[in-house]
């Protein structure tokens, strides 16, 4: 890589600025710099190790004991290592500038006069290869965020090392130096090639918004010390008289940028010994960034509300500076050319900060949002934050909704309703993709049908450069279609899944009412004990086939039951003599119907007439021959579960509630794991206790009974919801009221607020 001979020459912590041969002077300008860097990075990378300590944490234990060790050994390391941590990243900075100038020189001579060296070829660790490639793509990421100020910032450290501007590689404090420091001071922790991974991303993100204004900081020392103080940048803007060469020359060239010029420009100050930077005129903004819709007025107000709240609380961390404001227009457009150039970031709020430095290169100075665009981006950020929180990390909706970022900023900066109207296009697309990552999703709910229409819609939304709203109706239509067939075959398969739960709560029903009037028959009577059994396996399947067809009130469930009641007294007594012809006649045909063959119910008719004649061992032979016999309706009434502790009045309350339910409702149950996971509670028998629950396809899913559910229910396990709210709905909501509450706040520090005028 271009800059590994630099690290490698300048990463020793014994070159120090004292030991370096340098001037005096720019050895004192290097001193003050390296003040600046050491300040700033005291604070901010134990910060970054912390976050990365935070992450490992939160990562859940895996199954392989040594992976485990190796998780927790780099928790300790970056808890513990912090010191050392910090004072390996400095010295390597401060060996870099203590070579300031030194490795380009040589680099250029040896190119010059010597030889190249002769190709040597040899195996590279993985890791190796791995960490190299992550740090350079850091470090391209960082120049090309900040690519103005490390250019302003190489020029001044040409006029130190008293050579051309360095480049970004050659920059003692540019992204290159501090990655590869990174990567030096986490070799002396001990930590997994995961933990590394962590650490680097932390420190990415991290300096997103650190860098811009550290890179500011180190300017600043600079012009204060003298070096270049009159030096701004200045873009190439062509004149009107050269349209046509231009046109010309666009025809027969490749399309370029425009060139960039720094030059010297002399500032006035109020005092002659003191340089100023020049004053940049607040333009105001177009008549279309200002809010046009009330709702989003309220909430600008209230985050106007947050901003002085956190000012109070933050003193000095507000930037006063005044700067050009960015048009509207202008926003729109680098953000189209943010998604013609494929430009990714890991937030929205990223996204700004590429869409400033961009605009600041190209206008030479500093610019800022207007103040409807900024609110924008304010809302989005705390929107799309907590929504990405509610989501589970790596899974497909958080990957989707993730794609949606950019466009969705550049259609919020078109149509501020999007706040709003939860009706909205944009937001209805949201709430679709936005559940396919719920954290209460069960995995087996993903539907690969489901996943395709959104992957389809998002890849719509992707596929339109310039979003508007106009995009959202489209791809929304064509999504909620889909959505909606999906939603009415769910809803035949749970009133189907419904249909034949009140079909077993009927046969348990009727199987209850038969054992209860054969109970009630033999109660002080002795039977044999195989007779018994016949009666409640063979007889019960009767006389609850007779219940289901003919009811309580029938003509045919009364003759069946004195019929009962003569082959009771037959077995019993057998002075009753024998059964009338047409009582044998029935119990034959009613065991058939029940699904015995003809000769066995042949054989049980005749064992419950001359039963108290019969022997042992053919009563034996009997039971385990039509002993196993299927039963009526068997799979179809789940068997009881064992009685578990008595229901406490707490949770009698909690099955009265559930036993009380007259629609179905979503709810949302903790597994033994602690996972919530939500389920639709379809139907509850109020007679026999039965549920039904069933996933988002309408498929049963037999878990839980009713006494499990009013446990769960009353000790906070499970909780029945109003609705099927996605987590964009609950993002959102989460966010109003936070706004809301920082208002509250402010009301509450601000008397006038308070008490009015």
């Amino acid at each position: 890589m271009a800059n590994a001979t630099f690290i490698t020459s300048t990463g020793t912590a014994s070159n120090t600025l004292a030991k370096a041969r340098l001037p005096r002077y720019p050895k004192q300008v290097l001193e003050h710099l390296l003040g600046v860097a050491r300040n700033a990075f005291d604070e901010q990378l134990p910060f970054i190790l912390h976050e990365a300590e935070l992450v490992l944490a939160r990562t859940p234990i895996g199954s392989d004991a040594k992976q485990e060790d190796a998780r927790l050994t780099s928790i300790r390391s970056l808890g513990a290592g912090s010191r050392t941590f910090v004072r390996i990243f400095l010295a390597h900075i401060e060996s870099a500038m203590a070579s300031v100038g030194s490795n380009r020189l040589a680099t250029a001579a040896s190119t010059a006069d010597a030889e190249p060296p002769p190709v040597e070829l040899s195996l590279l660790d993985d890791d190796e290869v791995s960490d190299d490639a992550t740090l350079d793509n850091m470090a391209s990421r960082m120049e090309a965020r900040n690519s103005l100020g490390l250019q302003l910032m190489g020029l001044r450290f040409g006029v130190l090392a008293g050579t051309p501007a360095l480049q970004g590689e050659y920059l003692p404090l540019g992204p290159h130096t501090l990655c590869y420091a990174l990567a030096e001071a986490a070799a002396a922790l001990t930590l997994s090639r995961y933990a590394r991974l962590q650490l680097f991303q932390q420190f990415e993100r991290s300096m997103v918004e650190f860098y811009p204004t550290l890179l500011e900081a180190f300017n600043a020392r600079l012009i204060e010390d003298g070096i270049l103080p009159h030096l701004s940048f200045v873009p190439v803007r062509v004149r009107p008289g050269s349209a046509a060469r231009s046109a010309t020359a666009e025809s027969t060239a490749p399309s370029t940028p425009p060139p960039a010029m720094f030059e010297t420009v002399p500032l006035r100050s109020s005092d002659p010994g003191e340089f100023a930077p020049p004053p940049i005129v607040q333009v105001p903004p177009e008549p279309s960034t200002t809010a046009t819709d009330p709702g989003f007025s309220m909430l600008q107000t209230l985050l106007d509300q947050r901003r002085s709240l956190l000012s109070k609380l933050r003193p000095g961390a507000r930037d006063e500076r005044v700067r050009q404001l960015l048009q509207h227009d202008d926003v729109l457009t680098g953000l189209q050319r943010m998604r013609a150039g494929n430009v990714s970031a890991d937030s929205v709020n990223e996204y700004r900060q590429i869409l400033l430095a961009q605009a600041r290169q190209l206008h030479g100075h500093g610019v800022t949002l207007s103040q409807a665009d900024h609110d924008t981006f304010d809302l989005l950020v705390m929107f799309v934050n907590q929504l990405q929180g509610n989501l589970r990390k790596s899974s497909i909706g958080d990957a989707l909704v993730d794609r949606l970022k950019l466009p969705l900023l550049q259609m919020a900066l078109r149509d501020q309703s999007f706040f709003v109207d939860a009706n909205h296009p944009a937001r209805q697309l949201l709430n679709s993709v936005s559940q396919a990552g719920a954290k209460w999703l069960p995995e087996e709910d993903l539907d690969p049908q489901w996943l395709g229409l959104l992957q389809r819609a998002v890849l719509t939304i992707q596929q339109e450069p310039d979003c508007t709203v106009d995009t959202f109706i489209e791809a929304n239509r064509t999504l909620q279609s889909g959505l909606q067939a999906m939603t009415r075959k769910a809803e035949m398969a749970e009133r189907r899944q419904v249909e034949a739960a009140r079909g077993r709560e009927k046969l348990e029903v009727a199987r209850s009412r038969a054992q209860i009037e054969i109970a009630r028959r033999t109660q002080g009577r002795n039977l044999p004990e195989f007779q018994t059994a016949l009666l409640e396996q063979a007889w019960v399947d009767v006389l609850s086939l007779a219940h289901l067809r003919s009811g309580d009130h029938s003509d045919a469930w009364h003759q069946l039951l004195e019929v009962t009641t003569r082959i009771i007294d037959t077995c019993t007594d057998g002075s009753q003599g024998a059964l009338p012809q047409a009582d044998i006649e029935c119990m034959r045909s009613s065991l058939e119907q029940v699904g015995y063959h003809a000769e066995g119910a042949e054989v049980i008719t005749q064992h419950l007439i001359n039963g108290h004649a019969a022997t042992a061992d053919s009563c034996q032979e009997l039971l385990s021959k039509y002993g196993n016999q299927s039963r009526l309706g068997e799979g179809q009434v789940a068997a009881a579960a064992p009685p578990e502790t008595q229901l406490s009045d707490q949770e009698q309350l909690a099955q009265q509630a559930l036993r009380g339910l007259q629609e179905p409702v979503w709810m949302e149950v903790q597994n033994e794991h602690g996972q919530s996971h939500r389920f639709r509670l379809a139907w509850v028998s109020a007679q026999t206790g039965q549920i039904l629950v069933v996933n988002r396809r309408g498929q049963r899913i037999a878990n839980d009974d009713l006494d499990s559910l009013s446990r769960k229910l009353a000790a906070g396990q499970m909780r029945l919801l109003v609705d099927d709210a996605s987590p964009t709905e609950a993002a959102w909501s989460a966010t109003l009221d936070s706004l809301k509450r920082f208002g509250h706040d402010a009301d509450q520090q601000d008397p006038e607020a308070r008490h009015g005028d």
